[in-house]
């Protein structure tokens, strides 16, 4: 399955929104690159389709290197 959800970097200033494509949702999605400025507003610095696989090991190794899932709907808008 697609990975779905966000992850926020140690360092607090970038957010990975991860998200299922509606039209292939077991195999394709998106990932989305937030900037993140010191006053909280949010900047999309680009947003890429991924195959089911490489989402999956982007995911697992950014929590590795210590990115912390986000449940916070209100950090991506």
């Amino acid at each position: 399955m697609y990975p779905e959800g966000c992850l926020l970097s140690p360092d607090c200033k970038i957010i990975l929104s991860f998200e299922k494509d509606l039209l292939n949702p077991s195999n394709e999605g998106f990932i989305e690159f937030w900037s993140v400025s010191t006053d909280n507003s949010k900047k999309l610095i680009y947003k890429k389709r991924l195959a089911k696989h490489r989402a999956l090991y982007k995911w697992t190794s950014l929590i590795k290197n210590g990115w912390r899932i986000s449940h916070d709907q209100a950090l991506v808008a």
